[in-house]
Order: structure tokens, then C-alpha cells, then sequence
């Protein structure tokens, strides 16, 4: 609201009132007040009094407001991506359950969904609650008919199905992963690459869980050519060693190449602290066949 604010003070200023003066009649001063430090939207009945008053069209305000929404609403998803990125589940959930009280997250469909989404993934992680967090998300599932974003759906799909393999629903999650990755397979176009590499992921990963070793290995193997095709390094890392872990299940010697490649990729990105993971894997791999061999491997 920091642009309307100030274009109202100063609008009010220009006209030589005080907030009293334009408050007689629409409003009360102390409105007034909130509307210019920000504090407070103002009704369309309101705003189109104040700019009748002050002798200015409505359609300029109605721009600052809608100006200034967008503006803060981006300011939100900013920090709640940055609090993910960070597992910083306590200030999300406050960011949230703050947001969640204003006007704006009643007036604007897709900031709800964003904040019931956003909700169901902090519940989880902070309070360990999966029917909460799954209310949550679910809620926002269903309003995929209202706010038409295919993207968000698969999003939501993908922290509802992550939260099941966290609860060790292991069947269900990977029903999920499928049905997301059906859904984003019927996209005409798909511009965001990172939604089905972490979809792909996912369901590597609970496949392999479950002992379904060829659906592992071939989940992965996809989202290795989805990386070569976007020319990116995004989980390519993690996606070589599901290779290598479906490959090693598998008691295929080609897992050697794949554990090989995944240390490498995590060295390349710097992730020292992932390629020592692989890299402890892989020593127990090689002892492993060692002992089934009955001789060293150099």
C-alpha cells in the first residue's frame, strides 16, 4: 500500500485538507490515518467518495491499490521461497498464519492458495502434524478450479506427495508423483524444467523404496535427459545417484559408473557435504562386490 498511501497524502496535501476535512462525511479521521500510513485498503465506496472530494479521478487510485497488491504480494513470496530454501519452517508458518488475516488473502484467490500451500508445507515440518498439513494442501488443490495455474497444481501435488513418503505412505506418494507427472505430460508446453526434475526425483525415490527397482531406475534415467536437455546441472547430482542405488539393487556393475558420475556432478556444484554422502555409498558398494569376489578391486 505504499504507493496509494503516499499519493493520497500528498493528494489530500495538494487540496490543502486536513484528514479531518476529508474524512467529513465518507469516513472517520482515524480511517483516514491508516489509509495514508498504509495501514488500511480502503472499500470501493470509500475510495470513489475520497476521490470525488478531492476532485480526482477513481481509476488513478484503483491503479496505485492494485500496483502496490501486486508489488506486496510478491514481497510475501519472496520471503516465504527464501524461509523454504532456508527450512526456516517457524518463520513461515508466522508469515503465513499473519497473512492469512489480511484483507488480501480474502480479495485475491491465487494469494490464498499460495498461503494455505505454504501453510500445509510449514505445519509438517515444524509441528510433524501430516492431517494438518494435508488439510492444508488439499484445500489448495482444490482451488485449481478457481486460480488457473497449472504450474502451482503440479507444486502442490509434488509437497502433498512428499509428505506422504515423509509418513512413510510410501504406495500413495508414488501415486501422487504419477499423477502429477500424467498431468504435467499433457501440458502443451512445459517453460519450467525444475517442476518435473523434482517431480521425476521424487518418484525415483519412492519407487526405489518400495522395491520397484525398474520404475526407480527409469524415473531417473528421465530426469537425466530432461537435465542434458535444459543443458542444467538441477538435481542431476541426485538423479545419478538414484541411478546408481536402482543400478546397485539391481546387482548391475554399470551402478560403478553412475556413483562415479554423481560424486563428480555434486564436486563440479561445490555440494562437498552430498558428494562425501555418494562417495561413503560408493566405498560400501565396492566393499560389497569385493567381498563377493573374494579378491580386492583397485
Amino acid at each position: 500500500m505504499d504507493k496509494f498511501s503516499k499519493v493520497l497524502k500528498q493528494a489530500r496535501l495538494d487540496a490543502e485538507m486536513t484528514q479531518k476535512q476529508l474524512a467529513e462525511g465518507i469516513c472517520t479521521q482515524a480511517q483516514i490515518s491508516k489509509l495514508e500510513t498504509g495501514d488500511e485498503f480502503p472499500s470501493s465506496i470509500t475510495l470513489h467518495l475520497i476521490s470525488k472530494k478531492l476532485g480526482l479521478d477513481a481509476e488513478y487510485f484503483f491503479h496505485q491499490i492494485e500496483s502496490d497488491r501486486v508489488d506486496y504480494i510478491d514481497d510475501v513470496k519472496e520471503f516465504a521461497r527464501i524461509y523454504r530454501r532456508d527450512k526456516n519452517y517457524l518463520e513461515l508458518n508466522r508469515l503465513m498464519k499473519s497473512e492469512l488475516k489480511t484483507p488480501l488473502a480474502k480479495q485475491n484467490q491465487e494469494f490464498l492458495q499460495f498461503i494455505l500451500w505454504h501453510l500445509g508445507i510449514s505445519e509438517f515440518y515444524l509441528n510433524k502434524d501430516k492431517n494438518i498439513a494435508l488439510k492444508f494442501l488439499m484445500d489448495a488443490l482444490k482451488m485449481k478450479s478457481i486460480v488457473s495455474n497449472r504450474v502451482r497444481e503440479l507444486e502442490i501435488l509434488n509437497s502433498i506427495a512428499i509428505v506422504l513418503y515423509e509418513s512413510d505412505n510410501y504406495q500413495f506418494s508414488l501415486k501422487v508423483f504419477d499423477l502429477a507427472l500424467e498431468k504435467l505430460h499433457g501440458f502443451p508446453v512445459n517453460k519450467d524444467y525444475t517442476i518435473e526434475l523434482r517431480l521425476l526425483y521424487g518418484a525415483s525415490k519412492t519407487a526405489l523404496k518400495i522395491g520397484k527397482l525398474s520404475y526407480a531406475l527409469s524415473y531417473s534415467q528421465q530426469g537425466v535427459k530432461v537435465c542434458n536437455r535444459n543443458e542444467t546441472l538441477y538435481l542431476l547430482g541426485e538423479l545419478y545417484y538414484q541411478m546408481a542405488r536402482s543400478l546397485k539393487h539391481m546387482n548391475h556393475l554399470k551402478a560403478e559408473e553412475f556413483f562415479s558420475k554423481s560424486i563428480s556432478t555434486f564436486l563440479l556444484e561445490e555440494k562437498y557435504d552430498y558428494a562425501e554422502i555418494v562417495e561413503k555409498a560408493y566405498m560400501e558398494y565396492r566393499s560389497e562386490l569385493n567381498k563377493e569376489k573374494g579378491g580386492l578391486i583397485i
